[in-house]
C-alpha cells in the first residue's frame, strides 16, 4: 500500500509541475531549463533500455 501512495504522489506532482511548466511563456528562462532537465532524462532513460 506505501508503494501506491508513493507512486500516487509522485505522479501527482510531476502533473503539477508539467501544468505550471506549461503555463510559463515559451521565452522563460527556467522553462527553458526544465526542458533541457527533460530532454536529458528522457535521454538517459532511453540509454538504459
Amino acid at each position: 500500500m506505501q508503494v501506491k501512495s508513493f507512486l500516487f504522489t509522485l505522479g501527482a506532482g510531476m502533473a503539477a509541475g508539467a501544468l505550471v511548466t506549461l503555463m510559463l511563456p515559451q521565452q522563460s528562462g527556467v522553462r527553458k531549463t526544465m526542458q533541457k532537465a527533460a530532454d536529458k532524462m528522457e535521454t538517459a532513460v532511453c540509454n538504459m533500455e
